[in-house]
């Protein structure tokens, strides 16, 4: 008994020391990005699913060269919305598999970040996923799980899985992450909601459960929703609460970060929407907890935006238009927040 003591009260010590080291070395913030990344697609077939026009022979003749310069484009974007340090944590959807996320964080220029990355394996027709990258220094994960959202019964395809990643920041805290990419508006928005509400009710099933099991639970859910902050999955199904109230919500109450944005994240018919989404629990907000929420943003950095010629104003500067190859980032625009520690 006196052995294992030791060794644990070792452990403890080890861990503590290479907490402070990571504050020390990094400073007392760090950020959380979402990025859909837009069809990040190797150029091999998949002959189980429906990638064909992401191959060198398929209708959007996606050669290893605009592989290669999709990889260098997010990778400028990763880098560019943190002024002070190359975000902890990346949460990304529409990625394909391993070989794109293993190409992103050991072959592009992020290469030397030592981003390390998890990744759902999806039902999607299409072979999309969502995934999280993350500096092991700043974040470390202890578990991880895919959590299946089955919209069988409402007649729509398979759709994404979530990711949930539990890890340990440099305090010493839990922070459990869930990164989504909720069913389209596909068939219209009406039509379309129960897929959503079936999502957010798996999401909230987890949640619910580390509400149960953390003394202080610090939750982050974030994704390409398909929804505002104030659409029926997000408002009715998990039960979001305005930002406005967080400093007088429990712990366990679930706050939307982006139901004042400026701007949205996501441009269509010259309509500006926030699909991307930050919902987190009330304790990273109420100034209860020694992890706290120090700011969150769209990212409307210059170079992924271009003039809308049609509608007037700026869009997102995507990788192709329509399929005329442009060689540009994302439809979406990236979210990120801070956290103070």
């Amino acid at each position: 008994m006196k052995r294992l003591l030791l060794i644990f009260l070792f452990a403890v010590s080890a861990c503590a020391s290479c907490a402070q080291d990571a504050v020390s070395l990094y400073g007392s913030r760090m950020s959380v990005m979402f990025y859909n990344s837009e069809n990040l697609f190797d150029t091999f077939d998949d002959p189980d699913k429906n990638d064909d026009e992401f191959t060198p022979d398929g209708d959007r003749r996606w050669t290893d060269r605009r592989y290669w310069n999709k990889l260098e484009n997010l990778s400028r974007v990763i880098v560019a919305v943190d002024e002070e340090q190359a975000p902890a944590v990346i949460g990304l959807c529409e990625v394909e598999n391993d070989i794109v996320l293993n190409d992103l964080t050991t072959r592009s220029p992020l290469k030397n970040l030592g981003y390390e990355y998890l990744v759902t394996h999806s039902p999607d027709l299409r072979g999309i996923n969502t995934a999280l990258l993350y500096r092991r220094e700043l974040f470390r994960p202890v578990a991880h799980e895919s959590l299946t959202v089955d919209i069988s019964r409402l007649g729509g395809s398979p759709t994404r899985d979530i990711l949930h990643v539990t890890g340990r920041i440099p305090n010493g805290d839990t922070l459990d992450i869930y990164v989504c990419h909720w069913p389209s508006r596909i068939g219209g928005v009406e039509e379309s909601e129960p897929r959503r509400q079936t999502a957010a009710a798996v999401a909230l099933k987890s949640i619910r459960q580390v509400f149960r099991e953390r003394e202080k639970p610090y939750v982050i859910l974030m994704g390409d929703l398909n929804e505002g902050a104030w659409d029926p999955a997000i408002r009715q199904t998990l039960g979001v609460m305005p930002l406005e109230d967080a400093a007088v919500l429990p712990d366990t109450s679930l706050v939307t970060m982006m139901e004042d944005v400026s701007t949205g994240s996501y441009r269509y018919e010259g309509e500006w929407d926030t699909y991307d989404q930050f919902v987190v629990s009330a304790s990273l907000l109420n100034g209860l907890g020694c992890t706290e929420i120090a700011d969150c943003r769209i990212c409307a950095l210059d170079f992924v935006l271009e003039e809308d010629k049609k509608y007037g104003g700026e869009k997102p500067f995507r990788t192709y238009n329509g399929y005329r190859y442009q060689n540009g980032f994302s439809d979406h625009l990236p979210v990120v927040l801070w956290l103070s520690f």
